[in-house]
Formats: C-alpha cells, structure tokens, sequence
C-alpha cells in the first residue's frame, strides 16, 4: 500500500505516517520518501528496482495463511471484517495484525508527476497497532474488526487488506518481515449474512502444485460438498488470468488451470465462508 505523509498533499493519512515511523528512519535514522519496504524489509527508494524486489519476494513460501470473510451495507457504508490467521509451521508465531482500507484510481498530480494512485493508505483499523495475536503451531487465531468508508471514498474503488507481521525487528536491515497477507474488494462483501454467533471460522486452504511449474499446476483445496467456489488467477500485472466458478462435488477439490506464461501469479479461493490465497511461480 502507499502511505502518503506529508500533511500538505490532499492523499496524506495520519495513521499512515504514524505507521511509517514505526520503523527506523533509513536515512541514518532520518525519513525521506519515496522509500520502499516489501514484506517490511527495507527496499530502497530507487523505483526501477522495486518490482524485482516485489516478485523476489513473491516466491518466498510461506507456513501462515490468512481467510478473510464479512459484511458491507451500501447504505450505511459500514461492514465487518473477519480474518483468520492459520499457523502452519512448527512453531509458535507472535504478529501483528493489520487491517487496512485502501483506494485505487486517485487522482492527484504529485511532486514527482504522477497524476493516478493506486493502493492509497485510508485507514487503519483500529488503529497503526492493529492486535498483537500469538498463535501456536498448527492452530489458528480470528481477529474481527468494523468498520465504515468516508463519503469522499469510492467504495468501489476501496479494498480492505489484512497482513501479519513479526514483532521482531531483524537488525540486519531494522526491518519486521510480514508472514502473509490478504485483500478483499469492498463491495465482494456486500449481501453476506454473518451468523450471529459464527464460532471457530473453517479453515480455508488452497495447495497449488507442482510449486514451481512449468506451464500448468493444479489448484486443491477442501470445501463441504456442495459449496459454490470461484478460482481465481491473477496474473504478474494484477489482472485476472483465469478464473473458474464450480460447485464442490467431493470433500477434496483438484482443479488443473490453463497453461500460463513464466511469471508469479496469485491463486485465490473464494467461497460463501470467506477466501485464502496461494501463490504460484511458472517457469520457463
């Protein structure tokens, strides 16, 4: 996402800055922008480089996954957001969760040029803290939140994204690396009745493999029969590559998708109960 800090530009977030001071200044311990961090590690504020960063990063696995599911009412421009973080690994984990609306498609003319904006920090919800959760192995943590959109907000253009991230600061570059993250559109949640008392949410995974692949890879998750499910590719620019509706069949799903060209893709499940995601790296 992008945090825009400078009070004098129409796109600042207070919250945002706040949240950028949470880490060391990389200036000798001073701040400047452009800076970048890719799964809070420290990436430098050359631009050309950032995208190699981003898909370096991409192929990193990962033993944490989050499933969002939740509710938003046009008419009231408030919802719920509800995000279950899985522990997979073999050892306890201690992060922080973030909940954060974001807005694509603003336009503002900044210092550097550029007119359009995407990923724009909102708001953090509660606040920069987000909740601190210790999860041990194997098992899984929710952490559920309210919120509502400004009326200078398009909801359509607004996204509510979730990310873990350790507690622990890494000296080598003062960095807190993320574990995993998760976005939703806005309005994906409008027209979803949550129970009023949901208890423990299902645990959504979805396994993509062969992990990396070389053209095709089958997509495997597990939903109750009859659970109507969206499978969703996104390709290396962010549009959707493929995507394929179905109604579960069998306890255990396996779904082979079409031959892709080399790149990082992102898998995503959607289902009535909420979504996860998966990552998939083609290879030549």
């Amino acid at each position: 996402m992008g945090w825009h800090v400078d009070a004098q530009f129409p796109l600042y977030s207070a919250e945002g800055r706040l949240k950028w001071r949470m880490y060391p200044g990389p200036y000798g311990g001073s701040y400047a922008t452009p800076w970048l961090w890719v799964d809070g590690r420290q990436r430098g504020y050359i631009y050309s480089l950032w995208p190699g960063y981003v898909a370096q990063q991409l192929l990193v696995p990962t033993p944490v996954n989050i499933t969002l599911s939740g509710t938003y009412e046009q008419s009231t421009r408030a919802g719920t957001i509800r995000a279950v973080v899985q522990n997979d690994s073999s050892a306890e984990i201690t992060a922080r969760v973030s909940v954060v609306i974001t807005e694509d498609s603003c336009y503002y003319v900044g210092p550097n040029g550029d007119p359009w904006h995407n990923h724009v920090c909102r708001d953090y919800i509660p606040d920069q803290n987000g909740t601190i959760v210790t999860i041990p192995a194997g098992e899984s943590d929710t952490v559920e939140q309210t919120f509502s959109l400004q009326s200078g907000w398009n909801e359509a253009k607004c996204k509510l994204v979730v990310y873990a991230q350790s507690t622990t600061m890494v000296p080598a570059d003062s960095s807190y690396p993320a574990f995993q993250g998760a976005e939703t559109n806005v309005l994906d949640l409008v027209g979803v009745t949550e129970p009023r008392n949901p208890g423990p949410a299902p645990h959504l995974a979805l396994r993509v493999g062969p992990n990396p692949c070389r053209g095709r890879a089958e997509m495997a998750f597990a939903v109750p029969v009859g659970t109507h499910y969206s499978l969703e590719v996104f390709g290396p620019d962010g549009r959707v590559a493929w995507k394929q509706p179905g109604v579960a069949n069998a306890a255990a799903n396996r779904v082979t998708m079409p031959t892709a060209a080399p790149g990082v893709y992102l898998c995503r499940l959607v289902t009535p109960v909420g979504r996860t995601f998966a990552k998939l790296v083609v290879t030549d």
